[in-house]
């Protein structure tokens, strides 16, 4: 939705499309961590 309204970001946020917010699993989350994310949204 940024991206349709051309809302502004911070270059550190890492936005990560997925088809449906069911297919995030745990994994996908701890990896974001332990790349060293201080924190993860999932929104629907």
């Amino acid at each position: 939705m940024a991206g349709t309204i051309r809302a502004q970001y911070p270059a550190s946020i890492r936005p990560v499309r997925v088809m449906c917010t069911a297919r995030v699993s745990a994994d996908m989350v701890m990896r974001a961590f332990n790349k060293g994310a201080d924190g993860v949204i999932i929104g629907g």
